[in-house]
């Protein structure tokens, strides 16, 4: 049974196998469409409106839900102490942005200039969080945790990311995506390893 099968057919209790880091990712692909729409110039004030309040209602629920299963639990761990520190203080500024933004919404019936910019400050801020995480965090949390550690906290992340079903079921499917991700990841890593190597022999000369 696929990853979306078993996700549209069992409640979130049974939903067992999937790790924190392909939860995250899942989470990053639905917050990614709504940044694409809010930092399109060419999208219409009306679409940006109509997204705005569930991009902001979806990203205080990821936040909240990385600080609390992720960061508290694992800030001392020494490989990812710098790494939680930084997001940390990113998510202080972007949960600062989101309450001042949802108060500016609230029963708004048109999109003021003002807001509209701030909402697309905000969700390309949050664009580099997520490329943050995915090349730096997530890779160091797959080599510093067993399987069933990434596994435990997922499920806390999941409870606390209140994930509906149509959330895990249009996404779960992330092979595709993992593959992508996996090797931009080694393809960096490459990159950075090529570099240092260049830098090492210059010095031995």
């Amino acid at each position: 049974m696929t990853k979306r099968n078993k996700v549209a057919h069992q409640t979130f209790s049974d939903v067992i196998g999937l790790t924190v880091v392909e939860l995250i990712l899942t989470d990053h692909l639905i917050i990614k469409e709504y940044i694409d729409v809010l930092t399109n110039q060419h999208a219409r004030k009306p679409e940006k409106l109509s997204k705005a309040g569930i991009f902001l209602d979806v990203l205080y629920l990821h936040s909240n839900a990385e600080k609390k299963a992720i960061y508290t639990p694992l800030k001392t761990n020494e490989e990812l102490h710098f790494n939680i520190l930084e997001a940390e203080i990113e998510h202080g500024l972007i949960d600062n942005k989101i309450r001042s933004l949802k108060r500016k919404l609230h029963n708004s019936k048109s999109l003021k200039d003002e807001v509209e910019a701030e909402l697309k400050v905000l969700a390309e801020l949050v664009k580099l969080h997520l490329m943050e995480e995915e090349s730096e965090i997530l890779p160091k949390m797959i080599e510093a945790l067993p399987d069933h550690t990434l596994e435990e906290i997922g499920r806390d992340f999941m409870k606390l990311r209140k994930f509906s079903f149509e959330e895990l079921a249009a996404y779960p499917d992330l092979t595709g995506e993992l593959i992508e991700w996996k090797e931009s990841i080694e393809k960096d890593s490459r990159i950075f390893v090529s570099k240092m190597d260049k830098v090492v022999e210059n010095m031995q000369h």
